[in-house]
């Protein structure tokens, strides 16, 4: 509550504005989950469009190894 005196000798006048900022709190706090959920996309889309090295099968798989050699 807010209190403000126009001019001296009257009375003083109470302007609440608990309503406004209840809307205007409830409006920040959505555009703040709407921008973090807009990041997260964006940061999932920039991971998915990086090209992921491709392993070529010579290299996932081992040669034959010779077990006499290696004892």
């Amino acid at each position: 509550m807010w209190y403000s005196i126009a001019q001296s000798g009257l009375a003083s006048v109470g302007v609440d504005f608990t309503e406004s900022l209840s809307l205007l709190v409830a409006g920040l706090v959505s555009l703040v989950w709407l921008s973090a959920g807009l990041i997260a996309v964006l940061a999932v889309q920039y991971y998915w469009s990086q090209p992921q090295p491709q392993m070529r099968l010579s290299e996932a798989t081992p040669e034959a190894v010779d077990y006499q050699e290696a004892a």
